[in-house]
């Protein structure tokens, strides 16, 4: 096994460009269309229902908090049952949560409860498409799997709303939610063709019973806490990030939030596309430590972020985060054992949704009395405490498995 500090060579090793390796991508990224459409949310809550940036961030903190809560029993059912049903389950909840919001004409019970839907429904997606991708996957390439994977599910973050803002001034929400409908629907029905790789630990997961699950996934996350805790203050930094900027921008008098989800896109694309083994190459954690150093600073800089300069800002972002969620969540299928390897793709999504859901909550108040440039410099401060977690956390975890056998 290899130290986590190690690079991890290349060759010789199969392929990682299969058909079902492309399918399970596509069918991903039809069900992020409609995730992705909604990323639009704060605009909409902000300019069609006159919500505050409170409502805002508490609407927008309801689907990560739910995603965070339904790691234990998605990390269980992906190890017991496999990954396929849950990519269904979730294109289904996404197909209902998109149809349900034309009506939806006010912040009220029915808008948080559509957001829970939009947790388990996302989560469900996600969780069973990115394990089935590192089961496909070679180890010697995890890393370059997971950001290839990345990279074709995050271009619908540019794709989507584009795609729905440009539809809502012209045709209406109505018309631009609908399709996010058609295309959770369409990812649904693609999912019968998807076929869980084969598993040697599954006859022994699927033995396990309902009521261990909770305790099976504590377990497992206590090995991985700081990796846990360095994603969870990625997911908060991003949260800050991505809700916040739109409604930053439209009290400047900006008319179009796209250009940051564009500039975002292209570069995560770029990085994990055209760089995606590098952490492969010359080491998870250093690639991890150093992408979230200038993540940290990113995320500090957004105070200066204006209508003009959308587009470079979500470039920027897009570099960092390229290359950092993909090194860490490699590093932590390192630590992980093979058998729970469901457990710990859910743990990583489940600690970004949980910091994600943190940060939306409290920085809404933060926003009220001390404007949106301390809610970035607050973000950026907490990406600098996880990168001292994992940079502790993680030396002490190679030492460990760089020790010789006795």
């Amino acid at each position: 096994m290899y130290a986590t500090s190690d690079p991890i060579p290349l060759a010789p090793v199969r392929t990682l460009w299969t058909k079902p390796f492309f399918f399970v991508i596509g069918v991903q990224m039809l069900v992020n269309y409609a995730l992705s459409t909604f990323l639009l949310l704060p605009k909409y809550l902000s300019t069609q229902l006159s919500a505050t940036a409170s409502d805002v961030g508490h609407v927008s903190a309801i689907q990560g908090l739910v995603a965070a809560l339904a790691v234990p029993f998605v990390g269980g059912w992906l190890d017991r049952i496999g990954r396929r049903p849950l990519m269904a389950a979730g294109a289904v909840l996404m197909f209902g949560y998109s149809l349900a919001w034309l009506a939806v004409d006010h912040v009220g019970p029915l808008a948080y409860a559509l957001q829970v839907v939009s947790g388990v429904g996302g989560m469900l997606a996600f969780s069973g498409s990115i394990t089935l991708i590192t089961d496909l996957a070679p180890h010697a390439r995890l890393g370059q799997a997971i950001g290839v994977f990345g990279a074709a599910n995050i271009s619908m973050n540019a794709l989507a709303p584009a795609i729905a803002e440009s539809t809502a001034e012209r045709l209406g929400w109505h018309v631009a939610f609908g399709l996010a409908a058609a295309f959770s629907l369409l990812s649904f029905v693609l999912s019968h063709w998807v076929r869980d790789a084969p598993r040697p630990d599954a006859a022994a997961t699927a033995q396990s019973g309902r009521g261990g699950d909770l305790a099976q996934t504590l377990s497992v996350a206590r090995s991985l806490v700081p990796y846990l805790a360095a994603m969870a203050s990625c997911g908060a930094a991003f949260g800050a990030v991505f809700t916040f900027y739109q409604p930053f921008v439209l009290e400047q008098g900006a008319k179009n939030v796209s250009p940051f989800f564009i500039g975002f896109t292209l570069a995560a694309v770029i990085i994990r596309i055209g760089l995606g083994s590098l952490a492969d190459r010359y080491g998870r954690r250093l690639v991890a430590l150093r992408a979230f150093a200038v993540y940290a600073l990113v995320v500090l800089v957004m105070t200066q972020l204006s209508p003009g300069r959308l587009f470079g800002f979500g470039f920027a972002f897009g570099l960092a985060h390229g290359f950092f969620y993909p090194a860490l969540s490699a590093l932590t299928l390192e630590v992980a054992d093979a058998s729970a390897r469901g457990r710990a793709m859910t743990l990583v999504t489940g600690a970004f949704n949980l910091g994600n859901t943190v940060s939306v909550t409290s920085f809404g108040w933060v926003v009220h009395g001390y404007g949106y440039q301390t809610v970035f410099v607050s973000a950026s401060l907490v990406a600098c405490c996880g990168i001292a977690i994992l940079y502790a956390g993680s030396a002490r975890g190679t030492a460990v498995q760089s020790a010789p056998a006795e």
